[in-house]
């Protein structure tokens, strides 16, 4: 550690030690990551005043046109003010989007030009570090209640793991997914045999971590994650013999886990016998049939920054009322009355019993069996004002096809610079893939838990891959 630090300026110490303290913080709680965030602010304006004297890395600079960019998607949803109705919330929107403007600030003013390759990989084991002391502080807990409280093996899994206090899964699936890829990089980069040994262990960790917490998403992308690190080592390591071994541990992993921890499979099984279910659905397809027509009358500005949530919410309440046209509002009636004392997931005893009780009100019974569940799921869209539950359709919703642009912009700029220098990051392409596969499913940056950790990881991997070529040596 003490290296780390070894020869920096008091101000360059500062900054170096708020990026892994906000790194740490990413897992625990997104308010601490905040105060980090505003910490790394002031330090990088005080360190531009009084020991860069206003005279910034040229390297940076050569760069810049690149943050303004990134800084747009800020920009974009304060336009969107003007015509917003809903004014409180729109502030807050662009409040929360801070992110998107302070750290293309930071890395543009402050000099990092000491960031070096060993200090850029210590903010990396800050995050794996975070993550994995959030696993063991919540595990141990979960161990605790199963061998002293008789608490079911279920204690280990999903929200129940969490009872310490939650925090959402598909956040933590990507914090742990972008620490396996800085664990994978050490493991083979690094000559230190030591740190090979901690960074392995720390995979196998970050792993299990992932598996019991039980993200669709997150488990999805572990399998994904895997697939990459093999064409990572097969095709652009050349290492071929590693790579076919790595593929056959790979297959094994994922085999023990599908045969030892089924519950975390089922996740996923489950949602695709939902899909493909003739009497079943996903809560996410139901709300996009709701949320479409927002989505395809305002494609081209967006209702407003504020008027998000009010336009959806309209949408959802008008394709509720369709349904409700079809299934008779007595029906209805009879369906939230059994839904105000049970959750919204689909049951089969339920919609056998209201099935015969459309048949006593003289309503078809395969017209509820049909409807059912969608009415359940836009009843919980509308009852917690659930968003889109997708990034990109979020974005056009709030601010049009410009706010789509400049998010899309993110995936781009790096791939035609990569194009363009001949130079390929593995660890910046994975977090850029991991973070648009989720968007798919998440309103990543709707919340603070995503905006802190893109923004700053983006902000830092775009810098080690483009800025200072000597980082990546």
């Amino acid at each position: 550690m003490g290296k780390i630090f070894e020869g920096l300026r008091p101000f360059q110490k500062a900054e170096m030690l708020i990026m892994m303290l906000l790194a740490f913080a990413i897992p625990f709680h997104w308010l601490a990551a905040q105060y980090c965030e505003v910490a790394l602010f002031v330090c990088a304006v005080l360190k531009l005043i009084f020991d860069q004297k206003f005279k910034m890395n040229e390297a940076q600079l050569k760069f810049k046109w690149a943050y303004i960019v990134f800084a747009l998607t800020w920009l974009i949803y304060l336009v969107g003010m003007i015509h917003t109705e809903n004014v409180s919330v729109g502030w807050a929107q662009v409040s929360k989007k801070l992110g998107f403007l302070i750290f293309p600030v930071i890395f543009i003013v402050s000099d990092m030009s000491y960031l070096t390759k060993e200090r850029f990989k210590a903010i990396g084991y800050a995050l794996i570090l975070g993550c994995i002391l959030f696993f063991f502080m919540h595990f141990f807990y979960a161990l605790y209640d199963v061998l002293f409280n008789g608490a079911p093996t279920s204690r280990f899994f999903d929200e129940n793991l969490m009872k310490l206090y939650y925090v959402h899964h598909s956040y933590l699936s990507m914090y742990a997914s972008l620490g396996l890829m800085f664990c994978f990089v050490g493991i083979f980069e690094d000559n230190n045999r030591k740190i090979k040994i901690i960074n392995a262990i720390a995979y196998i960790i970050l792993v299990i971590f992932i598996i019991l917490i039980r993200s669709r998403a997150g488990l999805i992308w572990l399998v994904l994650t895997f697939f990459l690190q093999w064409i990572w080592l097969l095709f652009i390591m050349k290492k071929k013999k590693l790579g076919l071994a790595l593929g056959g541990l790979f297959v094994f992993v994922i085999v023990g886990v599908c045969v030892a921890v089924p519950q975390s499979v089922s996740r996923i099984t489950d949602t695709v016998a939902n899909i493909v279910s003739e009497h079943s659905s996903d809560h996410r397809l139901v709300q996009f049939k709701g949320y479409r027509k927002v989505l395809k009358e305002n494609w081209l500005f967006g209702v407003g920054t504020g008027d998000r949530t009010d336009a959806v919410q309209a949408a959802y309440r008008d394709y509720k009322a369709d349904i409700v046209k079809i299934i008779t509002p007595e029906m209805a009636e009879v369906i939230d009355g059994v839904i105000d004392d049970k959750w919204y997931e689909p049951d089969e005893n339920m919609r056998n019993d209201m099935m015969k009780e459309a048949e006593k009100r003289g309503v078809d019974p395969q017209i509820i069996s049909t409807y059912l569940v969608e009415y359940q799921f836009i009843r919980f869209a509308i009852d917690f004002e659930i968003n889109a539950h997708n990034m990109f359709f979020d974005t056009i919703i709030s601010v049009g096809i410009i706010g789509l642009l400049l998010l899309l912009a993110y995936f781009v700029i790096p791939l035609v610079l990569w194009i363009k220098t001949k130079r390929f990051d593995m660890l910046y392409c994975s977090f850029l893939l991991m973070i648009g596969f989720n968007a798919l499913f998440e309103s990543v940056f709707e919340v603070q838990m995503g905006i802190i950790f893109f923004c700053f990881f983006n902000a830092l991997l775009f810098r080690n891959n483009f800025i200072d070529k000597s980082i990546s040596k």
